[in-house]
């Protein structure tokens, strides 16, 4: 139903808003000029885009994946420093982008959108931030990421009494010296595995407090020689490597979803059992201690988390000052840590490295933060209904607007994939919404049920793998709700095409009465320059 005729509209500010300017926001700015939008913003409440990597910066942070496959592919660096690039870097390679992309012509930092809101009257969103200020934007991009917030409170009980140093990863101190200290870290995941080694030879004493065994891979890093370099200079290798990585994906995943289920359940335990019958043989070559060992063999499947190289993390328990505690904290004291056998270990320096609130989780959605057309609110609905979208990136009762990281958008690959796969979807429907002159698009709720119908079909192997071999995992694969939003049941090519080529009367479209054909001009025109902009960008030596 197209708006009454008759009464001027609001113009929007912006043609797109883009909320988030970490590696997603950089790749929305770069991808919309593809379909000639130039008239956008990206906002962050940061000082700084990068998001992940401006924040995160202590000791030994990096990637958990090559550098070739942690990349654009329309950006593609052939100099990494390292096998697996290391945080500063990682954050140079996506600033360089923006730079090169004059994304920071379009920037607004700290900037902090505390409500989206629908305005159905102008057909625009109105994003208002913490100043009491507005921006309208006719589509909106989310480009928040896949770790929304950290937790930096878990619920442990005396945790404020703590006199003394208290700091989590994306907050790190650089300022304090670790040199002497008896220092605790409560968590043992991603960055446990970074920080511990580079703590281990400086503290006095090293307490890590597990709560859950992890999988711990090796990490085959190294630097990346000259020749390496010269040979990523090769045009087209660094993208064949990468799609060699990419068909092993597809094969597994392929394998994984399409496996007949009563073989998926006959044929899990034996790999499992398999899969920790090696990992003992890992850890006894890694670590000396039988007691410490036992600690480390976790009583899960290797599928129940996206596995952590911790190559370099497991040798920190053959240090004397170093010691693994599997007992739960009962208690923090204002100088130690209380553990539920009553052993008291005095503690100087407390990181918290508990991880974070994911976009998978329905918790990590407030409610009256996005509303939408008729008052749709996005965080009832995920806390009521379960987290779906339309191929995870648009959501019905929510006009204009898409999440370039939504439920069930993991395949197996890194952000960037992802990322890039999410951008080819929404592009098709702003450019659908644009050549047909719509000012309001939304996706059909019985599109969006229909695709989540099929998830589930497609994703019963998962659930059953999840949810029988994962129990006691902690895994955040299985959400609050015993749902699995966290990995599309699809492979690479299906999830890639099937989100370029969805049909089109999936979306609804509407104009406003008033809107002329000079206004709609800059919105229906088209351009060539990202398409320029990418090929620049592929031939430029990125640092």
């Amino acid at each position: 139903m197209a708006a009454r005729a008759g009464v001027r509209h609001e113009p929007p500010e912006y043609e797109v808003a883009i909320i988030g300017a970490g590696a997603g926001g950089i790749c929305a700015g770069v991808k919309l000029k593809d379909i000639g939008v130039t008239d956008i913003v990206i906002i962050d409440r940061a000082p700084e885009m990068g998001g992940t990597w401006l924040f995160n910066t202590y000791p030994g942070v990096g990637a958990d994946l090559p550098a070739v496959a942690y990349q654009f592919s329309f950006a593609r660096k052939h100099d990494w420093s390292r096998i697996f690039a290391k945080g500063k870097e990682i954050q140079d390679y996506h600033l360089d982008i923006a730079r090169h992309a004059g994304l920071y012509q379009k920037v607004r930092l700290n900037t902090d959108i505390v409500k989206e809101e629908w305005d159905e009257a102008n057909h625009l969103w109105r994003l208002h931030v913490s100043d009491g200020t507005q921006i309208t934007a006719r589509f909106v991009i989310s480009a928040v990421g896949a770790y929304l917030r950290p937790k930096d409170a878990p619920a442990i009980a005396g945790l404020e009494r703590f006199g003394g140093e208290v700091m989590i990863p994306s907050r790190w101190n650089h300022d304090y010296d670790f040199t002497g200290k008896r220092v605790a870290i409560v968590g043992v995941g991603s960055s446990t595995v970074q920080i511990a080694p580079a703590l281990a030879p400086l503290a006095a004493q090293l307490d890590v407090y597990q709560r859950t065994t992890q999988w711990y891979f090796p990490k085959p890093d190294m630097p990346m020689y000259w020749w390496m370099k010269l040979g990523l200079r090769i045009p087209g290798l660094a993208a064949a490597l990468h799609g060699v990585a990419l068909a092993g994906v597809e094969v597994g995943l392929r394998g994984l979803v399409y496996m007949p289920n009563w073989l998926m359940r006959l044929g899990s335990w034996p790999v499992d059992s398999g899969a920790r019958t090696l990992y003992r043989g890992w850890l006894r070559y890694k670590v000396r201690d039988p007691r410490v060992r036992a600690k480390l063999v976790p009583g899960y499947g290797p599928g129940c988390t996206r596995g952590t190289l911790g190559g370099d993390y497991l040798p920190i328990f053959n240090r004397p000052n170093v010691e693994l505690v599997s007992d739960p904290i009962a208690r923090i004291t204002e100088d130690a840590i209380v553990s539920a056998d009553g052993t008291e270990r005095p503690v100087d320096t407390l990181v918290l490295a508990t991880g974070y609130e994911v976009f998978s989780d329905p918790e990590s959605y407030r409610e009256d933060t996005v509303i939408g057309a008729d008052g749709f609110d996005l965080g009832k609905f995920f806390n009521s209904e379960g987290l779906q979208a339309y191929h995870s990136t648009a959501i019905a009762g929510l006009p204009n607007r898409w999440m370039m990281v939504g439920p069930y958008s993991w395949t197996g690959t890194a952000f960037h994939y992802i990322l890039e796969n999410a951008m080819r979807n929404i592009n098709r429907a702003i450019d659908t919404a644009r050549t047909r002159g719509a000012t309001r698009t939304e996706v059909r709720l019985e599109a969006q049920q229909r695709f989540h119908r099929q998830v589930l079909r497609r994703g019963r192997n998962l659930a059953y793998y999840f949810s029988v071999h994962c129990a006691g995992s902690n895994t955040y694969f299985v959400n609050s709700h015993g749902d699995s939003p966290y990995v599309r049941p699809a492979s690479l090519l299906q999830s890639r095409r099937e989100g370029m080529n969805y049909p089109l009367d999936d979306y609804t479209y509407e104009t406003l009465k008033d809107t002329d054909a000079d206004s709609l001009a800059p919105i229906r025109r088209r351009g060539n320059r990202s398409r320029k902009l990418s090929g620049l960008l592929r031939e430029s030596a990125l640092p």
